[in-house]
Order: C-alpha cells, then sequence, then structure tokens
C-alpha cells in the first residue's frame, strides 16, 4: 500500500504551494491515476513518492515503511519509473537499458539477459530482433515498451508512470494502454499513474484523483462514479460533455443481451465479447443499418449486436462496474 497524509510541497517564493495537503490510500495491486489541468501538482506528487522531489511536509508511506526513513538510492531501486519516450539512455543497447537496475544490484549476467529477454517477450518485442538495437533504432511505441519493461526488470512492487503514452501517436497510445492492462492483469503491481487525458484515466484508473488548481484533490473515485456523480462543478467541467459516452469504455459487450446471430454470408464486422461497449459504438457508427458479428475470441460466434440494442442497453443506465486489478486478472 502507498499512504499519503497531508503531503505538501512549497517553493521558495512561491505564495502557493505547488501541491496543498493531499491525503490518498492506494491499495496492493491498484491503478491510481493522477489526473488534471497543467500545473496542478500531479508530477510533484508523483516524484515525491520516489523522493526525486523532496516534501516540504506531511508524510509518505510504501509498504507500511516512511519513505524518508529510507536512503534514496534503495528506495528507488524498489519503485519502477516510467516516463515519456521511456527515458532510455542512447548509448545503451535495448538489453543493457532493461538491465540496469539488476546489474546495480549485482545480479549476474546470465540471470540479467535472462531477466531481460523474458521482460523484451512480455511488452511485445522480441528479444532475438530489439535486445541488441539502440534507443534511436526504435519507434517511439517501442521505446515505451521497453521502458516500462526496464521498470519491471527488478520486480518491484510499485511502479509510477508519468504520461507515459504522452508522446506517441493515438493508435500506439491505445496499444500501449491495451498493453499496459494486460501486464497488470499478471503482475498485479501498485501503480500511480500521471496523464492530463481524462479518457486514458477511464481506461486505464481503478480509482482516478481529480487535482486541481491549488493542488487539491477534487474528487478521488472510481471511474463510473467520477462521470456519473462528479463532486462538484470544477469535476464536471473537467470531465467535459460526453461522460456518457465515456462510460461506455467500462463496460464490456457480454454485460447487455445479443441479438441472435446473423447471416454471415455478408461482409460483417466482428468484435470480441470481452471488448467495451465504446469500441462497438465506434464500429456501429461506420455502417448503422448493418448489426455487428459478436464472437467468443476463438472463432465462435455468440451474437449480433446492433445499434438500437446498444443504445438500449445506454437507456437502461450505467450500471457495469469498471474492473478493479483484482477482477481484470480473472
Amino acid at each position: 500500500m502507498i499512504r499519503l497524509r497531508d503531503l505538501t510541497k512549497r517553493y521558495p517564493g512561491q505564495n502557493a504551494p505547488a501541491v496543498d495537503r493531499i491525503s490518498m490510500d492506494i491499495a496492493d495491486g491498484e491503478m491510481v491515476v493522477l489526473v488534471g489541468p497543467s500545473g496542478c501538482g500531479k508530477t510533484t506528487t508523483l516524484k515525491m513518492i520516489n523522493r526525486i522531489i523532496e516534501p516540504t511536509a506531511g508524510r509518505i508511506e510504501v509498504g507500511g515503511d516512511d519513505v524518508t526513513q529510507i536512503e534514496v538510492t534503495g528506495l528507488r531501486r524498489r519503485i519502477g519509473y516510467v516516463i515519456q519516450a521511456g527515458g532510455l539512455f542512447p548509448h545503451m543497447t535495448v538489453a543493457d537499458n532493461v538491465g540496469i537496475v539488476p546489474t546495480l544490484l549485482g545480479w549476474d549476467k546470465k540471470r540479467i539477459a535472462r531477466r531481460s529477454d523474458e521482460l523484451l517477450e512480455m511488452v511485445g518485442l522480441d528479444p532475438a530482433t530489439y535486445r541488441a538495437q539502440y534507443p534511436q533504432q526504435l519507434s517511439g511505441g517501442q521505446q515505451q515498451r521497453v521502458g516500462v519493461a526496464r521498470a519491471l526488470a527488478a520486480d518491484p512492487p510499485v511502479l509510477l508512470m508519468d504520461e507515459p503514452f504522452g508522446a506517441v501517436d493515438p493508435i500506439a497510445r491505445a496499444t500501449l494502454q491495451d498493453e499496459l492492462l494486460r501486464i497488470q492483469a499478471d503482475l498485479h503491481k501498485t501503480i500511480v499513474f500521471v496523464t492530463h487525458d481524462i479518457d486514458e484515466a477511464v481506461k486505464l484508473g481503478d480509482r482516478i484523483a481529480v487535482l486541481q488548481d491549488g493542488a487539491r484533490i477534487a474528487q478521488f473515485d472510481r471511474p463510473e462514479r467520477l462521470l456519473n456523480a462528479p463532486a462538484d462543478e470544477f469535476v464536471e467541467r473537467f470531465v467535459g460533455a460526453g461522460a456518457h459516452i465515456r462510460g461506455l469504455s467500462l463496460r464490456r459487450i457480454d454485460e447487455i443481451p445479443l441479438d441472435p446471430p446473423v447471416d454471415q454470408a455478408h461482409d460483417l464486422l466482428a468484435l470480441r465479447a470481452d471488448e467495451s461497449l465504446h469500441t462497438a459504438l465506434d464500429r456501429l457508427l461506420i455502417a448503422p443499418d448493418r448489426p455487428l458479428l459478436v464472437t467468443d475470441g476463438a472463432g465462435g460466434v455468440l451474437g449480433s449486436l446492433t445499434m438500437a440494442t446498444l443504445l438500449s442497453a445506454v437507456e437502461r443506465g450505467h450500471q457495469g462496474s469498471h474492473p478493479t486489478a483484482g477482477d481484470r486478472s480473472s
């Protein structure tokens, strides 16, 4: 668990604090997203957890330990840290970048090589192809995958992620988000993730902390509560129009009744039953008069989905719950 109590950061010469008495508990295996406008203290809060920035006041506990009582280098080796573009060292190969922390911890070379290959496979990069390459030979999305692999190298219980996907194109960003959810379902890390993108926050977060100007928490809640019951006008404005559409990303196709299977002789689009209603709506808008085939992911057809059926499910309300870290592993 990560526990923040009255966490505050003030810089000399500034009247207002950069972070103002933030308190929150983050459970083991939970992904919490910090979101808010520029200058609201998201990154400062994140960096205080591993003491890249020292707090002015308050208390930070990681795994029950007061981080101010832990030697800084040792603390940072216990916490994975991912930033935009992965923060890779350009003069080091992909394998050497991934193996930095295990090397510092004194692991032998064979163990480091095995761990690097294992993690490259986990993030979707073939070790035989990528281990000897250098960062400049990689795309932005590939560099980000290497950055995630490096953060996981010593198997830390906590990951801090500072707008890690903000510098990649929208397609790569969506893919990286899906990969992070897949990895989290397997590893159950405790993750604090900073973003300015409310859609990314809704997709990834078990809970979301909306920070407002003045570096205070306006609402700390589950995504569906944030969308459907904003705490105040600031949160409502920040979430913006389209909250109900965003809420479709929290529900899966297999949560609603399907229409009967249809003749597959026509060239129909198909989706897996575990994909979101938001994805289904996006596909249906391409040809709203034609149904989607819904499959089990192994080639079996479970039924179909029409625009009328989807809209009917939306009108019945947003009862679907966002999966927790435990749910995602099932």
